[in-house]
């Protein structure tokens, strides 16, 4: 107000907007993860929104721990000493050594991308030079489990059983309350987890993939074969920013269509929050979190114990493509990135060797 005073409006406007304009050559962590943020939006194939959050969370982590808040401070001592402090205490907490080196190791890998070559060019863009203090930091290699598939009397428990999550079990247990989120009651439909169990086992899709799924995603080749394309559309982007395609056997194709309803979405439900441009959540946001939730307690209640059992669902229906139909059919079908990532987790089951009983001869 005192410049618009003594200034005028538009001498008052010029001035600001050169402030504007001017880069901090220390910025604080805070200002250098909004320019982050400005630099991969001026960049022709950046990371997708939640990527570049999962980073930012990871620095401003490991400022916290090596107390710092200016970039210039961030070095190579000070992440040994975010190392340091965050084993010391995780360990005094009871956590497991291998536990709290992999979520250490994470936190690097994530944070050590804010400084990659393409957001380096970013920063020189638009006037910050900056030099990678991740630089020779020893990032250990993140091993991908072999997955181990559900025993068959899991895995046929739950389809057959499938229809009573569709239209109640009237012998399930009564729900008890539990504070914020309340036992799910399986007495009465819950078809929404239906669906997602569907997506989820019969066709492999991750969790955001079946929460936005369309039934426009779903269409037939002229030869009557079913099919469904992962793609882009205005709630939603794919992992990687590339479609993929799953053929839908018939039963299942069936199943879906008999729950459909008079929506835009296979899960039935509220259309997902439209946000102004660089309004959007730091996290994905999902419209199917309550019928997530009750999958989650019906399929532990099943044997699957798994941290994460709806992905677990994913896993499974990569491990039937892998023996099926191979590796490459696998990948193509979860939409891996890479061969290697389907091959660290399934290539256990497709190269055993095939042993033939030896022939005997008297």
């Amino acid at each position: 107000m005192a410049d618009l005073k003594s200034r005028g409006l538009e001498e008052t406007i010029r001035m600001h907007g050169r402030r504007n304009d001017v880069r901090p050559t220390d910025p604080t962590i805070e200002e250098f993860c909004d320019i982050y943020r400005d630099a991969m939006s001026q960049t022709e194939s950046p990371p997708t929104k939640p990527s570049i959050e999962y980073y930012i969370r990871s620095l401003k982590l490991i400022c916290l721990h090596a107390n710092i808040s200016r970039l210039k401070k961030l070095d190579r001592a000070k992440i040994d000493a975010f190392v340091r402090n965050y084993q010391e205490q995780a360990l005094a907490d009871g956590r497991q050594p291998e536990s709290v080196k992999t979520s250490i190791n994470s936190w690097l890998r994530n944070a050590a991308a804010m400084f990659s070559k393409l957001a380096l060019e970013g920063y020189a863009r638009i006037g910050l030079s900056l030099e990678n203090p991740f630089k020779g930091a020893k990032l250990r290699r993140v091993k991908i489990k072999g997955y181990s598939p559900l025993q068959k009397e899991v895995l046929d428990k739950i389809w057959k059983q499938a229809s009573l999550l569709r239209d109640g079990n009237p012998e399930a247990a009564e729900p008890k309350p539990r504070g914020r989120w309340d036992d799910h009651d399986f007495r009465k439909p819950q078809p929404e987890a239906y669906l997602l169990l569907l997506l989820e086992l019969g066709l492999g899709l991750r969790r955001h993939e079946a929460d936005k799924a369309q039934w426009d995603w779903l269409r037939a080749d002229d030869q009557g074969r079913i099919y469904l394309e992962v793609r882009q559309t205005p709630f939603f982007m794919p992992k990687g920013k590339e479609r993929r395609v799953i053929p839908v056997d018939k039963p299942l194709y069936d199943a879906l269509l008999a729950q459909k309803k008079d929506d835009v979405f296979i899960v039935p439900g509220h259309a997902p929050r439209v946000y102004p441009a660089g309004k959007e959540p730091k996290n994905l946001s999902y419209r199917c979190g309550m019928h997530h939730r009750a999958l989650a307690a019906w399929l532990r209640s099943h044997g699957i114990n798994d941290a994460k059992p709806c992905h677990l669902l994913r896993k499974e229906f990569g491990s039937y493509v892998a023996n099926a139909f191979g590796l490459f059919h696998a990948q193509k079908f979860l939409g891996h990135s890479s061969p290697s990532v389907t091959s660290s987790y399934y290539a256990g089951l497709t190269d055993l060797p095939e042993l033939k009983a030896a022939q005997i001869h008297g």
